[in-house]
C-alpha cells in the first residue's frame, strides 16, 4: 500500500490548509446522537438487502425478522469503539474530528453498498443499467486514483479527489448512460416500470445514483487520507502552516502541557 508509505515531502501533494480548517471547525456532542441514528437507520437497511436479493418484501418472507442479534452486535461494536476513540481523543480537537470522519466514512460505504445492491436487484432494465454503473464506477477509481494520485506526488502538485475523475472517458459515459435520456427509452419496453413520466425520470436518476454513493464515498476517503498524513507528520505540518502549540493540539492536549514543562 504505497500511497500510505508517502514521505512528509511526498505527503504535501495531498494535505491542504483546508484539510487543516476543516478538522479545526468546532463540533458539537449532537454529531453522536445524529450518528447513532444513522447507524440504526443503516441496520434496517443491511438486514432488508437479503430480501431486494430475493425479490421479497416483509410480508411474503416468513423467515424475515427485524432483530437480528449479529448485525445488531456489529454496528453496537463499531459505535462503542467510535465513542472509545473519541473519549481518548476528546482533548485534541483535530484527532476528534477525525474519529468523526472515519466513522462516517464506513457508514457511507456501507449504505453505498446496500442501496447498490437494492437498486441493481429490482429485476429491470433500470436495474441492470444501476448494476454496470455501481461496478463501471467501483472499477473505474481503482484503475484511475492511484494513477492520478502517483502522477500528483512525482510532480509536486496538489492531489484534488474531483479533478481526478473528471477525464473525457467518464464524462461521456455518465453523459451518454443518463443525461441523454438513453435509459428513459430503454425503460418503456420493460412492463415492470412502464412508459409514465415517473418511470422516465426514475430511468435517468436510478442508474446514475450508485455511481453518485460510490464517487461520495471516495471523496471522503480522499479525506481521511489527508488526516492521516497530517497526524503522522503532525509537527511538520504544524510549523508549515504556522500553526502555535496551543492552537494545534489543544489547550487540554498532553503536547500543549508537555511545552508548558
Amino acid at each position: 500500500m504505497k500511497f500510505l508509505n508517502y514521505t512528509y515531502e511526498q505527503s504535501q501533494s495531498i494535505v491542504t490548509k483546508e484539510t487543516v480548517e476543516k478538522l479545526n471547525q468546532k463540533g458539537s456532542w449532537k454529531r453522536f446522537i445524529g450518528l447513532f441514528i444513522t447507524s440504526i437507520l443503516l441496520y434496517f437497511s443491511s438486514i432488508a438487502t437479503p430480501m431486494f436479493i430475493k425479490g421479497l418484501t416483509v410480508e411474503q418472507d416468513p423467515t424475515f425478522s427485524w432483530i437480528q442479534w449479529p448485525m445488531i452486535i456489529l454496528y453496537v461494536v463499531m459505535y462503542l469503539v467510535y465513542l472509545l476513540f473519541s473519549i481518548r481523543h476528546r482533548k485534541s480537537p483535530m484527532k476528534l474530528k477525525f474519529c468523526t470522519y472515519f466513522y462516517m466514512v464506513i457508514l457511507l460505504a456501507i449504505f453505498t453498498v446496500c442501496a447498490g445492491i437494492m437498486m441493481m436487484t429490482r429485476r429491470n432494465i433500470v436495474s441492470i443499467l444501476s448494476g454496470a454503473m455501481f461496478l463501471l464506477s467501483i472499477y473505474y477509481l481503482i484503475r484511475t486514483v492511484p494513477r492520478k494520485l502517483k502522477e500528483a506526488v512525482q510532480n509536486q502538485t496538489e492531489f484534488s479527489p474531483m479533478v481526478a475523475l473528471v477525464t473525457e472517458k467518464i464524462s461521456d459515459g455518465l453523459v451518454f448512460l443518463g443525461g441523454t435520456g438513453i435509459t428513459a427509452g430503454l425503460v418503456l419496453f420493460d412492463r415492470s416500470t412502464g412508459s409514465n413520466l415517473r418511470g422516465n425520470i426514475d430511468a435517468v436518476l436510478l442508474p446514475l445514483m450508485p455511481a453518485i454513493f460510490v464517487f461520495a464515498t471516495y471523496v471522503f476517503s480522499i479525506d481521511l487520507l489527508r488526516g492521516y498524513y497530517l497526524f503522522k507528520y503532525s509537527e511538520q505540518y504544524r510549523e508549515q502552516f504556522g500553526y502555535s502549540v496551543k492552537d494545534w493540539y489543544g489547550e487540554k492536549s498532553k503536547e500543549y502541557r508537555r511545552m508548558l514543562g
